[in-house]
């Protein structure tokens, strides 16, 4: 059944692999991480939404770190799980253009909900400031350029990596 042009249920599809798309999601998080921490050498903002995520549960700063690595990690493992379910399955795109697909999906759900309702309930718990915004406007367009970056790295990783398995070759479109 096709819905959008790019959109389809493949027939004989591989049911999904749970330890491939924890792996998977394991190695998505790790570029994730490496480009937050490296955008700041090419002249983008440093995005570090997981311990700014931490601070509106936990105030001492061995805690918010630990409970940063925790939410990172566990969103990580989360998206991928979703992606390998839900989303891949039913893409007709090669491995690494569709986990930029849904890469690119992640960031307008993060930027478009997650932030500002997380702003919010940080403002609600007596933080300061009103949070970033929608699309982190509060931050201006190059922190949502620096987010948009690091959630591209994301997906095109888990794409890969989840959709090239079975010997190193990767599923056709």
């Amino acid at each position: 059944m096709k819905a959008h042009g790019y959109v389809i249920g493949k027939a004989g599809a591989s049911s999904p692999d749970f330890a491939l798309s924890l792996s998977s999601g394991f190695m998505a998080t790790i570029a994730i991480t490496m480009v937050m921490y490296l955008l700041p050498a090419v002249g983008l903002p440093q995005v570090d939404l997981p311990l700014w995520i931490a601070r509106l549960f936990v105030d001492g700063p061995a805690s918010v770190g630990a409970l940063g690595v925790v939410i990172h990690l566990a969103t990580g493992l989360v998206f991928a799980w979703i992606y390998s379910q839900h989303v891949e399955p039913r893409l007709i795109l090669g491995p690494a253009t569709s986990g930029l697909l849904f890469g690119g999906a992640m960031w307008v759900f993060v930027q478009g909900l997650a932030v500002p309702v997380l702003g919010s309930i940080g403002s609600a718990l007596g933080g300061t400031g009103a949070g970033p915004g929608l699309f982190s406007a509060g931050l201006g367009a190059a922190a949502a350029a620096a987010s948009l970056v690091a959630h591209l790295a994301y997906g095109g990783v888990l794409g890969y990596v989840y959709g090239c398995r079975g010997g190193g070759r990767c599923r056709k479109a």
